[in-house]
């Protein structure tokens, strides 16, 4: 998960629209030879290492076959990303999250995987639910990279500090209530708060109105919540934020998704929600003494789900589709490239690589498993593929957080803003 800038979401729907004309061809699809491969991605420098070396093993075993690799933050990748395929000069195989899957697949930016399953792909190791999140009016656009879901990952010395238990063994859970008075104690008795605040973030909404029965967006790409759940959803958090229970508004608006600015690694807060996929990048860090819990919920639905962390996809204008797809099909079912890439993705999407990675898994790779293992009962199925519009919707949902914080609009109001926006997003 990353933050979307205003002017990063502006330059990608830009470049986007752009491709309507410059992609009405596409170059050759042949792998004999010589080729030369683009991979790009974002992420922490832990994911770029491990990727790296296993590109780096995919190369030895296809030695005509040459891969460059790039990596960078979340905005600057999809800013960069939105730039050079409107330009025409994409990589070959990328990688794209659930806001942006929808956006370059209706733009005709990504290959159609169909054409390449069951023969240079094989996808039946792979969980339906987790395909799911790659297809786009029933064909297979991307591929899940991994698998994983929500959590909250904390220091325990904070809250052992306090005199603050925290639900981490199978079965045990937490409510709302519960979730804010330990946050509050923690924040009240050292020098961080209690958690990050994660108003910010779409996502972490969108586990709780699951928790309600409701949904972020409904099956047909519709608005699928109102004003008032989402104000009472920030008035929530708001309670815990006056007693310090979560950052103070000139910590939170610095979160971008990314590990190095997060508020457990900067030392401002004790625990983070966030996505198990990135536990190697909080263990590489902050250290290995981290610890991970379920999200607190009200009702027996944890509002936890199993999603795809990130997908792979192949650019429609590549001129090597068939090489970038060898080298997609490895990176998903290879055990030696499973074993390099550990949980770095979140687990592996394969199941029988996943077996294989988790039985032998140590560090922050091991802390994945275990707690996937320890939820598993919790974790439902994947929520579902964002309509095209939901990349604005992200970034200005953020926007309008920072003005709820730093006290330059109501709750009320600022929901208000974010279901109008958010109409007109999906309707454009």
């Amino acid at each position: 998960m990353g933050r979307v800038s205003r002017r990063g979401a502006a330059g990608l729907l830009v470049g986007l629209v752009s491709l309507t004309a410059a992609l009405s061809g596409c170059g050759s699809d042949s792998a004999d030879g010589p080729v030369t491969l683009r991979f790009v991605w974002w992420g922490n420098e832990d994911r770029a290492k491990v990727t790296r070396a296993a590109v780096d093993e995919f190369q030895k075993r296809n030695p005509d076959i040459k891969v460059e690799t790039e990596y960078s933050g979340y905005d600057a990748y999809f800013q960069k990303l939105s730039t050079q395929v409107a330009g025409g000069a994409g990589p070959d195989l990328l990688q794209l999250d659930r806001a942006t899957v929808g956006e370059y697949a209706g733009r005709k930016v990504l290959a159609d995987l169909g054409e390449h399953t069951g023969k240079d792909l094989k996808l039946d190791k792979i969980p339906a639910n987790l395909l799911e999140g790659g297809k786009v009016d029933g064909k297979q656009y991307a591929v899940a990279g991994g698998a994983t879901t929500q959590m909250l990952i904390f220091d325990p010395t904070h809250f052992e500090a306090a005199g603050v238990p925290v639900p981490t063994a199978p079965g045990e859970k937490w409510t709302w209530a519960q979730f804010t008075e330990a946050m509050t104690k923690v924040g009240a008795a050292g020098q961080v708060a209690g958690t990050t605040d994660f108003g910010w973030a779409v996502d972490w909404f969108e586990v709780w109105l699951h928790q309600h029965g409701k949904s972020l967006y409904t099956p047909d790409g519709k608005l699928g919540f109102t004003a008032d759940e989402l104000a009472e959803y920030w008035e929530m958090i708001g309670t815990m934020r006056s007693g310090k229970g979560v950052s103070a508004a000139e910590v939170t608006t610095k979160m971008d998704g990314s590990v190095q600015n997060s508020g457990i690694v900067t030392k401002q807060a004790a625990s983070e929600i966030g996505y198990d996929s990135a536990v190697t990048g909080y263990f590489g860090a902050f250290g290995p003494n981290l610890k991970l819990a379920p999200l607190p919920s009200d009702v027996a639905e944890s509002g936890m789900a199993a999603m795809p962390p990130v997908s792979f996809a192949v650019s429609q204008r590549s001129k090597h589709k068939a090489a970038a797809v060898k080298l997609l099909d490895f990176l998903l079912n290879d055990p030696e490239a499973g074993k390099l890439l550990g949980a770095s993705r979140g687990v592996p999407p394969n199941e029988e690589i996943r077996a294989q990675v988790c039985s032998s898994a140590d560090g922050g790779s091991k802390a994945v498993c275990d707690y996937e293992a320890a939820q598993q009962d919790k974790i439902g199925p994947a929520f579902g593929a964002w309509p095209t519009g939901s990349s604005a919707i992200k970034r200005d949902f953020q926007r309008t957080y920072d003005d709820v914080i730093f006290n330059r609009v109501s709750v009320a109001d600022a929901a208000k803003r974010v279901v109008q926006d958010a109409e007109q997003s999906l309707g454009s």
